[in-house]
C-alpha cells in the first residue's frame, strides 16, 4: 500500500519513503508517490531520477528522457544521475535503430537526438543519427554527425566513408575525396564501397580506372 504524501511531509521525506519502496521492488508503488512528489514540487531532481528509473524499468524510454534531463538540468554533475542518462540513452539509441530499421526516420531521427542530448560521448548514436539523417537526405548535419564519430573514435573508416558520401551529396568532392582517402587507408576493405559511391554521373570521375583510384586514395 502506498503511503500518502501528508502536508507535513517535505519532498525530500517523502523521496526516502519512495526510495525505500523501490528497493523492495514494488515498484508500481515507488512511481505513484514518486509521481505525488512531482506533482507538488516538480523539479525535485532526487524524484525525477526516480521516475526515470521506474519508467526505463518498464520500457518507456521518451519518458524516461524527459524525467533524466530534468534530473540533470538540477544537478549535472552528480554521478548517478549521469549513470542513469547513459543507461536511458543507450535505451534510446536502440529503440532508435529499430524506428529506423522499420522506416519511420522522423521517429528515429528524434529519439536519436533526444539520447545524445543525455549522452554526446556516444559513438553509436552519432552514428544512426547520421545514417537517419541520411535517409532523410539532409546530408549537411549528416556529414556533422559522421564528423563526431570520427571525432569520438578517430579511424572509424564506415563513418569516414558516410561523412563523404555526404560531403559528396552536397557537391564538396574535394572534402569528399580525402575523406574516403582517409577511410582507405585506414581499412583497404572499404574500397568498394568507395569505388561504387564515386561512379556517380555527378562526380566526373567516371573516366578513372579502379587501379588509378585506388592510387590516388592511397597517396592523398
Amino acid at each position: 500500500m502506498v503511503t500518502p504524501m501528508r502536508r507535513s511531509n517535505t519532498p525530500d521525506q517523502a523521496l526516502v519513503e519512495a526510495v525505500k519502496i523501490y528497493r523492495q521492488k514494488r515498484y508500481a508503488e515507488a512511481e505513484i508517490l514518486a509521481d505525488r512528489i512531482l506533482a507538488a514540487a516538480p523539479r525535485q531532481a532526487g524524484a525525477q531520477q526516480l521516475k526515470a528509473l521506474l519508467t526505463l524499468l518498464r520500457g518507456d524510454f521518451d519518458r524516461a528522457a524527459a524525467a533524466v534531463a530534468v534530473s540533470l538540468a538540477e544537478r549535472p554533475g552528480h554521478a548517478q544521475t549521469l549513470d542513469i542518462a547513459r543507461k536511458t540513452a543507450l535505451a534510446l539509441f536502440r529503440a532508435a535503430q529499430t524506428d529506423a530499421a522499420q522506416g519511420d526516420s522522423a521517429r528515429a531521427l528524434s529519439r536519436f537526438r533526444r539520447a545524445l542530448e543525455l549522452d554526446e560521448t556516444n559513438a553509436d548514436g552519432w552514428f544512426g543519427l547520421g545514417l537517419a539523417l541520411q535517409d532523410v537526405k539532409d546530408y549537411a548535419e549528416a556529414a556533422k554527425a559522421f564528423g563526431r564519430v570520427v571525432a569520438l573514435r578517430p579511424g572509424d573508416a564506415r563513418a569516414l566513408v558516410n561523412r563523404a558520401v555526404s560531403l559528396q551529396q552536397l557537391g564538396n568532392l574535394a572534402d569528399a575525396m580525402t575523406s574516403y582517402s582517409l577511410a582507405y587507408q585506414t581499412d583497404p576493405s572499404t574500397f568498394a564501397a568507395i569505388s561504387q559511391a564515386l561512379s556517380a554521373a555527378s562526380t566526373g570521375l567516371l573516366l578513372l580506372d579502379l587501379e588509378t583510384l585506388r592510387d590516388r586514395l592511397s597517396k592523398s
